[in-house]
């Protein structure tokens, strides 16, 4: 038996609006981790240079502290990716919920001139 597949359907399948969407999402997706990500970097930094709380100093102190510090560098990876991910699909509405307030907000106005 012969396989009959054409390698021009795997190019138009590759580039169809579909996948192009679908890269699209999966592209918008991670750079809003990437900027939580560099958030919690950042703010993990701070917190362990500043020592708040003593974290810095409980840390060292341990025989353990690559560990704490993945775990304290992994929550908040997580915490701050997922808070800059979540603002990130909740402003993609903004536009299309902000004209049509505008909209019903102009044409129920109270006129008392």
């Amino acid at each position: 038996m012969e396989n009959n597949t054409d390698p021009n359907s795997e190019d138009a399948v590759r580039n169809s609006k579909a996948a192009r969407e679908a890269r699209s999402i999966v592209r918008f997706m991670i750079e809003h981790t990437a900027y939580g990500g560099f958030g919690a970097l950042v703010f993990g930094c701070l917190v362990l240079f500043f020592d708040i709380g003593g974290i810095y100093s409980l840390a060292m102190s341990s025989r353990d502290a690559p560990i704490f510090i993945f775990l304290l560098f992994f929550g908040l990876f997580i915490t701050f990716g997922g808070i800059s991910l979540g603002i990130g699909i909740m402003n993609l509405g903004g536009f299309s919920d902000d004209d049509r307030y505008r909209d019903e907000r102009t044409s129920h106005r109270n006129r008392d001139d």
